[in-house]
This record gives structure tokens, C-alpha cells and sequence, in this order.
């Protein structure tokens, strides 16, 4: 996993010195490459058993490794002249670092559980409520009983109306999403089961979770033109979409949905 990934699973753990830390190395990541942990202690003015301690935690078994790691991330973070380039690239590095928080066990677990639930309900507020649009958009043409809601308002009826056979998906990057939260906690109370997208493991939303799913974020790309929040999650949901059409019934539906938006559009 890498620096930025790293940083993203630990950061509830994470102290004031170690954030300070943090800041430094991601705002130098090249001038680290050949600094000692004394040099860089002098520079963040730390001491260097504070940085050893911060590698632990993010669970680096050394600080060398720790260094190779970002100095790695530096590299393929590295603009081009050319914007096509550019973007390509941090497309790319985008999804390689969200899928190093994927496992296959789990998104099994996830299209499990989309595919046997009663009803699935996405929800999401701003940027994340266009994901939780689009994945609805794809789960009901294979035939499954989903909707996507993204207003305060409605998050909080639906979710109300939710039951133990159903399930509620929530996109929320930071976890702090005030009618995501309430929303989740509503239909935890109703013994739904809830999956949570989001960047951070720890959290208020997370604390509802049966499932939680994290996704890299796009903050860490230092670049502040590029702005795609919806990519990890569109990765995500292309991830699942496959999965799920493995499946002949799902495929099935889905092609029958087609043939009549063909034969009537």
C-alpha cells in the first residue's frame, strides 16, 4: 500500500506531531531522497524517534521504506508539459492506489449482498450523490429493486422505510455527511444492512457500517486543477458491474432492458 493510502487507513490514529509530519513529507517529496531520518528530523523539528514512531503506525517496518515508498508515489505523480499526459497519468495513479485497498473476498461479499438484498438503496449528497446515481443506474437494469436518493429530505423518509432484507449503500468521502449519517443510522436501527463508501476508516458514518469499502482520494494528486472526486468511485463501480454480470440472470436482464430501449427509442 502506499504512502498516501497509508495515511488515508491510519488517520484517526494519527497525533498532531505525526500530521505535522505528514504535511512536511507530502510537500517535499523529493528532497527527501537523500535526507537521513536526523536531517529530516532537524527540518519538520521533530525528534527522530517521533518519525520512527510515525512509520510504525503506518505501518512501515522501517524508515527507509517509508522513504522508497514516497519517493515512489513522487515519481509517477510527476507532471507532464502536456495536459492529455498529465491527466492520463493521474487517472492512473488514481486507480492503481484505490485498488490497493480492494480485496476479492470482499467485493464478493459486496455483490453478494447487492444481489440477494429485498431492495438497495445508494445515497449520497453533492459529488457522491452522482455516484450513488450512476451505480443505481446500472444495479436496476440487471433487475434489482434499487433507488438512488441524494436529498436531505428523502434520505431520511427512505431510509425509514428501509427493512432487515434490505440494504443501503453510503458514498460520503469525508464520513462527515450530516444526511448520510442520520440516513445510515436510521436504517442500521431497521437491522438494514449498511455499506459504506468513503475515504477514511474511522469515522461517524463508519460506525454504522457492516461494510466499508474505502476508496483513495483524489486530494492527494498536488495538482489543484484536477478535481475528479468520482473516479475511485466510478473504478469501484465498474469493479462491481462485472462481478455482478457474471451472473446469467443478471446478464440476462440487463440485455432485455437493452433490446427495449432498441426496439422503442
Amino acid at each position: 500500500m502506499n504512502f498516501e493510502n497509508r495515511i488515508q487507513k491510519y488517520n484517526s490514529s494519527l497525533t498532531d506531531i505525526d500530521k505535522k509530519i505528514t504535511k512536511y513529507l507530502l510537500a517535499n517529496k523529493t528532497s527527501i531522497r537523500d535526507k537521513t531520518i536526523i536531517e529530516l528530523s532537524e527540518a519538520i523539528q521533530v525528534s527522530p524517534a517521533s518519525i520512527t514512531r510515525f512509520c510504525k503506525k503506518i505501518d512501515f517496518n522501517t524508515f527507509q521504506q517509508m522513504k522508497f515508498s514516497l519517493i515512489g508515489a513522487s515519481t509517477e505523480n510527476k507532471k507532464s508539459d502536456h495536459t492529455f499526459e498529465t491527466v492520463y497519468n493521474y487517472y492512473q495513479t488514481i486507480i492503481k492506489s484505490t485498488q490497493q485497498f480492494f480485496s476479492e473476498e470482499q467485493t464478493n461479499r459486496i455483490v453478494k449482498l447487492i444481489s440477494s438484498k429485498n431492495k438497495v438503496l445508494f445515497c449520497g449528497i453533492g459529488n457522491s450523490g452522482l455516484i450513488a446515481h450512476e451505480f443505481n443506474s446500472r444495479i436496476y437494469r440487471m433487475g434489482i429493486s434499487s433507488e438512488s436518493v441524494t436529498d436531505a429530505h428523502d434520505l431520511l423518509m427512505k431510509s425509514s422505510l428501509l427493512q432487515e432484507n434490505d440494504l443501503i449503500v453510503c458514498f460520503s468521502n469525508s464520513g462527515k455527511t450530516k444526511p448520510v449519517i442520520d440516513a445510515a443510522k436510521i436504517a442500521k436501527n431497521n437491522k438494514a444492512t449498511v455499506i459504506v463508501v468513503t475515504n477514511f476508516e474511522q469515522t461517524v458514518l463508519t460506525k454504522f457500517a457492516d461494510e466499508i469499502i474505502l476508496i483513495s482520494s483524489y486530494r492527494y494528486i498536488d495538482d489543484p486543477n484536477f478535481i475528479n472526486s468520482q473516479l475511485p468511485g466510478l473504478f469501484l463501480l465498474d469493479l462491481l458491474t462485472y462481478k455482478l454480470l457474471n451472473n446469467e440472470e443478471l446478464m440476462h436482464v440487463r440485455q432485455k432492458t437493452l433490446d427495449a430501449i432498441n426496439k422503442y427509442s
